[in-house]
């Protein structure tokens, strides 16, 4: 089996912080998020492959040395060229050769499980992790959702309207060899834009038993500002995080992060996320995103 750490996205949502920085190498707390997810992988799991993008890939090159990571780049720039998680997936298939089992992770998500359970509980057959969020509405329109019965995969949407439950996947996903053929087929079948893995576990759910996995204890799609301040906090006691070289004046730090060495005096900020090299003077600020170097004042 190989593990597989999809991380070729350019998360719009989150520019002006991603603008120059990958998502999955975003600070949780100071330390990168692809670091938790490795820290998840059993030791007989690695070396893991990351699919990174062609234009994040000197970031990524210098995140790995030392790692227990083989880097596989997609050769796009942008978001208009990039391939899609299914694409990227079979884009590596292809490059490798690779004919054994997959434990598929995607690179942008805060999740706690037992990895190794999980693909036990597989039992060679396609799985998927599932986090319950509660409240199916909490789904509409951002998560893929599945309808369990037993152990098994029923019925899967991807961002529905009107979700059939609140069991959300995780971008966590089992693929056995005999499946990996099917990515060509579902890439040649899929309609414009619906290429993500949901849509593919729906499509896969009329040709194979796919398997529930439900004990995953934490989770967080990091796609935008809420889910990166949520993760932080979590990481962090709850407590704001202040990069150690931050110089913090006179000022009011809630439920925010200061990425790296910047200046606040005399400011009020509630949920933000503040990059480098920013200098904040008499200022209040809530629920924004503030790219680096920044001047506010006033």
């Amino acid at each position: 089996m190989r593990t597989v750490i999809l991380a070729g996205g350019y998360a719009k949502r989150l520019w002006p912080i991603t603008w120059d920085r990958p998502k999955p190498l975003l600070p949780i707390a100071g330390k990168p998020l692809l670091d938790y997810i490795l820290e998840l992988i059993p030791s007989d799991f690695l070396p893991a492959w990351v699919s990174v993008n062609r234009r994040f890939f000197p970031a990524f090159q210098a995140w790995a040395e030392g790692k227990p990571v083989e880097l596989v780049v997609e050769e796009t720039q942008s978001e208009e060229e990039k391939l899609g998680a299914v694409g990227a997936l079979f884009h590596l298939v292809e490059l490798s050769g690779v004919e054994e089992d997959l434990l598929v992770l995607a690179g942008d998500n805060w999740l706690s499980l037992d990895l190794r359970k999980f693909v036990d509980w597989a039992e060679g057959k396609p799985a998927v992790a599932l986090f319950p969020l509660g409240d199916p509405m909490r789904a509409k329109g951002r998560y893929g959702v599945a309808a369990v019965e037993g152990k098994f995969v029923r019925a899967f949407q991807e961002k529905p309207e009107n979700p059939v439950s609140d069991l959300a996947s995780t971008a966590c996903y089992f693929f056995p060899k005999d499946v990996l053929p099917l990515l060509e087929k579902f890439l040649r079948e899929a309609p414009k834009g619906q290429d993500a893995p949901g849509y593919f576990l729906q499509w896969l759910l009329e040709r194979r038993e796919i398997v529930a996995f439900t004990e995953v204890w934490e989770w967080l799609d990091i796609g935008d500002r809420e889910s990166y301040l949520a993760a932080n906090l979590r990481a962090n006691g709850g407590a704001s995080w202040i990069h150690p070289q931050a110089e913090v004046k006179d000022s009011v730090i809630e439920r925010s992060v200061l990425l790296g060495p910047c200046t606040v005096e005399r400011a009020f900020l509630s949920e933000c996320v503040v990059d480098e090299g920013v200098r904040l003077e008499n200022v209040r600020l809530e629920k924004v995103l503030i790219g680096k170097c920044a001047w506010i004042r006033g």
